[in-house]
């Protein structure tokens, strides 16, 4: 039997964004469908006294910043 050993850098945690809080679940069925297309994941959790709330979660994955490298102004201290 063979183990796979997770490190740190590959474990991948999502951190979930509460889009809404509803009292029904149809309420939050139609606030999950309409964020289908802005998020990657979308899903209803169910909670509160007696499960009589309902939270819409969603998650996308998080965006590659594109660090771009300035030059440095070679001529700062030329006068024309």
């Amino acid at each position: 039997m063979w183990l796979k050993v997770v490190t740190m850098e590959e474990q991948q945690t999502k951190t979930w964004k509460t889009v809404g809080t509803y009292n029904n679940y149809d309420d939050a069925a139609v606030k999950k469908n309409e964020l289908h297309e802005s998020y990657q994941e979308v899903k209803i959790k169910r909670g509160g006294k007696d499960g009589a709330i309902f939270r819409v979660k969603a998650w996308s994955a998080p965006q590659k910043e594109n660090k771009k490298k300035g030059k440095k102004n070679v001529n700062k201290n030329v006068r024309s």
